[in-house]
This record gives structure tokens, C-alpha cells and sequence, in this order.
């Protein structure tokens, strides 16, 4: 096959599959139904909370507004849901009314999925200094999406706002954790993840956009969040954590 015809084969199945406008018929609908269930199903798996109150409607409708602005680009089919959720927080979709928590609920599932995959890291901390789990990603939402559920997902019941949500992965048991985490904290992490830093001038640097005063209390009150922080495995450490 050349070139040419292998692009020609290539653009038959994109529009085929992904293609609203294009008509199927016979085995060619079958085959189209096919790969449209098959991301549904694979949609329903990585984000069960959505599955829990989505109607199987819902989800085809959801689908076809992401068909029709454009076609997935991932090779990796779990990647699939990351794909969905950008394209939902990103446009007007047939179910924003009544769901415009959607994209950002989806994504957030997804994240698990995502941080579960991540390569492992065999980079040392520095003597003195504290980093960062690699494995790990910090979402900021307008809505509470770690509390939406089967019970909960009526957008009017539901406060925005701002939402630091921590997904990182345990080194040892390679089990995912969440955790909310205030303004201070998320700004905490955003500067290890620039590289490791010592504990002292990371806090005086966190402190300083809050408007708080350094001072020996608010260090100690420092040092133990970062204590606390490497307990649960998000911080690594080689130095002791009291002032």
C-alpha cells in the first residue's frame, strides 16, 4: 500500500468513526456503533461517578459533541477520558445546563487514572532540601467535584468557588490519594514542583503573597504541615523538620 492509498484508508475510518455528517450503512454502522460503545464503556470505567447518574442518552449525546469538534488524537485509550474533559471544559456542550460541573467531574476522575500511570522517579532528594512526589498532579476547580455523587450532583445544591484538589501516589503501596488542600499548601507545592528547596526560605517565599508575616510561630506551624506532608508520602525529605 502507498502512501497515498494509506492516507486514503486513513481518512475513510476517521470519517467513518468520527464523523457525524458521514452516513454508514450496513456492516459500516455496525462497525461505527461498535467503536462509539467501545469509548462509552471505556468512559463509564474511569469515571464512575459520572456513570452513576449519566444516562446511557447522556453519554452519546456527550460523545457526538465531542466527535463533532474534533476527533480523539490519543493512542491510548484510557487517555480517552483526559481528551473528553478538556474538550467539555473548554465548549458548550449538550449538557452544560444541567451539568456544568461536567468537564471538570470527569477530569478529575480521570486524574486517578492518570497519576496511577505515572513513570517512577529515581531522582534523589538533595541533602537539606525537601521535594516533591513526582507522582502526583494539583487541579484547581471552580466546583467541588470530590463531592459530587450519585446523591449530590444537582449544580444548584453545589457552592463554587475555589477547590485545590491533590491527587498524588504512594510510593510504597502504589495506592492513589486525594486531599483537599488550601491556598497556602497548593502554593507550597507549586514551588517544589519547580525543584527541591529548603524548608525555611520555601516557607518565607510562601508566605510573603498570603500578606503573612514570618515569623517563629508561623515556621513552626510551617515546619509541621511539611512533616505532615512527608507522613503521607506527597513531601520527600532527607532533614529534620523542626526549625
Amino acid at each position: 500500500m502507498n502512501s497515498a492509498t494509506l492516507r486514503e484508508s486513513e481518512s475513510f475510518w476517521k470519517r467513518l468513526c468520527f464523523d457525524a455528517g458521514f452516513k454508514a450503512k450496513g456492516r459500516y454502522a455496525v462497525y461505527r456503533e461498535m467503536v462509539a460503545d467501545r469509548m462509552i464503556e471505556t468512559l463509564k470505567s474511569v469515571a464512575p461517578v459520572a456513570r452513576s447518574f449519566l444516562s446511557e442518552a447522556e453519554w452519546k449525546k456527550l460523545l457526538a459533541a465531542f466527535f463533532k469538534g474534533a476527533a480523539p488524537v490519543t493512542e491510548v485509550i484510557r487517555d480517552l477520558a483526559g481528551e473528553v474533559a478538556a474538550f467539555l471544559k473548554k465548549n458548550r456542550h449538550p449538557l452544560a445546563k444541567k451539568y456544568p460541573f461536567l468537564g471538570e467531574l470527569i477530569e478529575y476522575e480521570y486524574l486517578e487514572v492518570k497519576v496511577r500511570y505515572f513513570p517512577e522517579s529515581k531522582v534523589e532528594t538533595p541533602r537539606g532540601k525537601i521535594s516533591v512526589n513526582p507522582a502526583h498532579i494539583l487541579a484547581e476547580y471552580r466546583w467541588p467535584v470530590h463531592f459530587i455523587s450519585e446523591q449530590l450532583h444537582d449544580a444548584k445544591k453545589l457552592p463554587q468557588g475555589e477547590y485545590h484538589l491533590l491527587l498524588w501516589r504512594h510510593p510504597e503501596s502504589l495506592e492513589v490519594k486525594f486531599m483537599e488542600v488550601n491556598a497556602l499548601t497548593a502554593d507550597l507545592l507549586r514551588h517544589l514542583e519547580r525543584g527541591p528547596a529548603a524548608s525555611l526560605p520555601l516557607l518565607q517565599a510562601v508566605a510573603k503573597p498570603h500578606g503573612i508575616l514570618f515569623s517563629e510561630d508561623f515556621a513552626k506551624e510551617g515546619m509541621r504541615l511539611i512533616k505532615d506532608l512527608q507522613e503521607k508520602k506527597i513531601l520527600f525529605a532527607d532533614i529534620q523538620t523542626r526549625p
